[in-house]
């Protein structure tokens, strides 16, 4: 029964995958790989993990405000 749901979940994946459009970004990220200085400038200046700080900082902030709004529909807060 879980394989059976597992291939449902992974062809309904597949068919979102195949609509959606490629991403324009590829071949700019692909020129950046390319960089031979990317390795040290990344070892100064933690890109991913300033990514992931600002990742985690938009989610929750997004989070607070559906929250508020929820709270406002319901009027439980002003």
């Amino acid at each position: 029964m879980i394989t059976w749901m597992a291939e449902l979940k992974d062809a309904f994946l597949s068919l979102v995958l195949k609509v959606l459009p490629y991403s324009p970004f590829v071949q700019f990220i692909d020129k950046l790989e390319q960089l031979p200085y990317l390795n040290y400038l990344n070892w100064f200046v933690p890109v991913g993990d300033l990514v992931g700080i600002g990742m985690a900082w938009l989610s929750v902030i997004t989070i607070y405000y559906m929250y508020s709004i929820i709270l406002r529909w319901i009027k439980a807060i002003d």
